[in-house]
């Protein structure tokens, strides 16, 4: 009995595994890792930047949306539900606007600019403002 046991715990553990292997895993911008890709969206490929400075990074990535259907415009509400989940905070101004919305997290500003067809990410150190 405690071999069938094993043995039905093992084969659902393997079946679980496969079947969690072919399930698309949450995508995240190729050059900031820490930034959700919201669904619906793909990076455009040579719409990437990347420099490095002492103050922070700066991040500049494009994205296009992948359906027909009008996933630009799940985007806003997208990103206005995930984003304070992994610590960024909206930016009061930025709440009746859905195309342009800007984020704060520690010392990096996140804006977030939404066209017809394509979104684009720039993601800088924070400048205080003195």
């Amino acid at each position: 009995m405690a071999k069938k046991v094993f043995f039905i715990m093992v084969f659902g553990w393997l079946l679980g595994a496969g079947v969690s292997a072919a399930l698309p895993r949450d995508a995240y911008l190729s050059l900031a890792p820490d930034i959700p890709l919201a669904p619906g969206l793909s990076e455009f490929d040579g719409g990437q930047l990347v420099f490095d400075k002492p103050e922070g990074r700066i991040v500049r990535v494009e994205a296009e949306s992948v359906s027909a259907q009008g996933a630009i415009s799940a985007v806003p509400s997208f990103y206005r539900e995930a984003l304070p989940n992994l610590g960024w905070q909206l930016n009061n101004g930025d709440k009746s606007d859905d195309n342009v919305l800007t984020f704060q997290r520690g010392g990096e500003t996140l804006l977030i600019s939404i066209q017809r067809d394509r979104v684009v990410f720039k993601l800088s150190p924070f400048a205080e403002s003195d």
